[in-house]
């Protein structure tokens, strides 16, 4: 006798043998049960989640011989359901929408429907892939599928139900097939590799299950692909090397080389897959898995649901990673990964884009804690002394990427500002504009400087510049510094003189001597003094060292 494969060897017959939709399951049992039976039925979903299967079994339900009615226990031994097993019924016609496509073969179907069953209860049409079907074949079948012979039942499946026309799914009772838990996958690998005496660790079958994502004619390929490399004596190394999985020691060394922000050993990571011949998405895509995983350990309190989704064996390893990172670091490696995925769709080298991100990883590892930092702060602000804080980062440590989402930034630090005027001392006036006020232009240079606040970068060669009027044309001395500036700017310049002096002026830009520099004055001196022993404070030390800023200004306390 041939081999007959997994997937149809262990094919349910029973709707209690269906795998992962008991929803749907129910709902056809009761019907059956209450013989409230609709004449169409459709059923969709993504492939190899039983479709066709549930349809062969509603189809046995409806024809058993051995009940009076249709049950929701077909036998399995009668005539009828040895026949619907075998594809051989003449009762129950199985075709498929993609060669039976077209309007003439809707035609023969109807006309075959203008007669009684050859034998059974029901005459049954199982039309697969229904959606192939053409606009003129949905067309003629409208009229048969919303009024069909008494005796007619149809049982339609496709894994597009959004290509069906709404005249078709308003004839229909639908019943949506949902994708396959992993944890009844690998339940029902193991109950096969059970019952055919195969040894296999529970590992090996979490991986084939997560492999087949949610289908389970899927897993039996590849568990039957894996039988056929290893035999009755499934060994984890032959499962990732068949099925081009990644081993779980290198996600391991990955997330362990993540938590210690180790880039050399990130880097040496990505080469050990090159050699091992790793598809660069393959492992992303599994890494992203594993830390999905970490985050499920970290969060999960025992006996929750949600850690049945790990293997026992893996979860006690994965224990110590989970609690060593914080879930603040698992969200922000998920961010990473998940713009990784997308990136290597497009990059020309899938390996650069992998180690770029594997290195962000290491450096976001890097960062304090938000909490922490607050912590600090909040110890500075209350004046606790130096030896109480969290000792600062090593030096060697780089500095966090700027991308890391949790990088605090420092703001640059405001130029110094000039010391405000005692109370008792009349306001100071600029030197430039008190000399310009002696002359006859003086206000109408200060004029230009009020109307020059909106542009700063215009009023800073007015501040230092002598001026005076020869006639119509205002002649501006500006500081060498600024000359080439001006000169380049002199028609704003003319147009803010002619605003201030309300009718039409030019102006003519030369470079005046530099001024002299000051000589420090004695609040100078002192304010500097202040800024050396304000450095020198513990207090202080930390704050810089904390937020990596410079002391700028000091002020007594009142």
């Amino acid at each position: 006798m041939s081999y007959l494969v997994l997937a149809r060897k262990w094919r349910p017959n029973t709707f209690d043998e269906v795998v992962g939709q008991p929803t749907v399951t129910r709902t056809l049992k009761n019907t059956l049960a209450s013989g409230r039976i609709g004449h169409a039925f459709l059923l969709s979903g993504a492939r190899g989640v039983g479709k066709t299967t549930t349809a062969r079994i509603l189809a046995k339900a409806l024809n058993c011989s051995k009940t009076e009615s249709p049950t929701a226990e077909p036998c399995l031994t009668c005539a009828s359901c040895n026949e619907i097993k075998a594809g051989s019924s003449l009762d129950v016609q199985e075709i498929d929408g993609a060669t039976h496509n077209g309007v003439e073969q809707v035609r023969e179907l109807r006309e075959s429907a203008r007669y009684n069953p050859a034998r059974d209860r029901f005459k049954i049409w199982i039309i697969d892939e229904v959606h192939m079907l053409s606009t003129g074949a949905f067309n003629a079948l409208l009229k048969t599928l919303e009024e069909p012979p008494p005796r007619v039942k149809f049982i339609f499946a496709t894994t597009e139900y959004h290509k069906l026309p709404d005249t078709i799914l308003s004839r229909c009772q639908q019943y949506d097939f949902r994708m396959i838990p992993a944890k009844d996958l690998q339940a029902h690998l193991r109950h096969i590799s059970d019952t055919e005496a195969i040894n296999v660790s529970n590992e090996a079958l979490a991986r084939i299950a997560r492999a087949a994502e949610g289908s389970l004619r899927d897993a039996l390929s590849l568990f039957d692909q894996v039988l056929s490399f290893s035999g009755n004596e499934v060994k984890d190394e032959d499962v990732s090397a068949l099925l081009g999985l990644i081993d779980r020691e290198l996600l391991t060394a990955a997330s362990q080389a993540v938590l210690e922000g180790n880039n050399l050993a990130l880097l040496e990571l990505v080469d050990r897959l090159s050699d091992y011949g790793a598809d660069y998405r393959n492992f992303a895509r599994e890494l992203l898995l594993h830390f999905r995983e970490l985050l499920l350990l970290k969060v999960s309190p025992e006996g929750s649901t949600l850690l049945g989704q790990i293997v026992p064996e893996e979860r006690e390893r994965l224990l110590p990673l989970a609690a060593a990172f914080s879930e603040e670091d698992l969200l922000r490696t998920f961010d990473v990964l998940t713009q990784l995925d997308e990136e290597m769709r497009q990059a020309q080298d899938p390996r650069v884009s992998l180690e770029l991100a594997l290195l962000k990883l290491g450096q976001m590892r890097r960062l304090m804690p938000f909490s922490e930092l607050v912590e600090r702060v909040e110890r500075l602000a209350g004046g606790a002394p130096a030896a109480s804080a969290v000792p600062p980062r090593a030096a060697s440590a780089p500095p966090p990427l700027r991308s890391a989402p949790a990088r605090i930034e420092t703001p640059a630090p405001p130029p110094p500002r000039a010391e405000a005027p005692r109370a008792e001392a009349p306001a100071a006036v600029p030197a430039p504009v008190v000399s310009a006020a002696r002359d006859a232009t003086g206000g109408l240079l200060e004029q230009m400087l009020v109307l020059a606040q909106t542009r700063p970068s215009l009023m800073l060669p007015l501040r230092s510049a002598q001026a005076r009027i020869e006639g119509d044309t205002l002649l501006l001395e500006v500081s060498p510094d600024f000359a080439g500036f001006a000169g380049m700017h002199v028609d704003e310049y003319r147009e803010l003189a002619t605003k201030a002096a309300g009718r039409k002026i030019k102006v003519q830009i030369g470079a005046g001597a530099p001024a002299p520099a000051a000589e420090p004055s004695r609040e100078d001196e002192a304010r500097e003094r202040m800024l050396k022993e304000a450095s020198r404070e513990p207090a202080v030390q930390e704050a810089l060292d904390l937020f990596g800023g410079k002391v700028v200004d000091v002020r007594e306390s009142k």
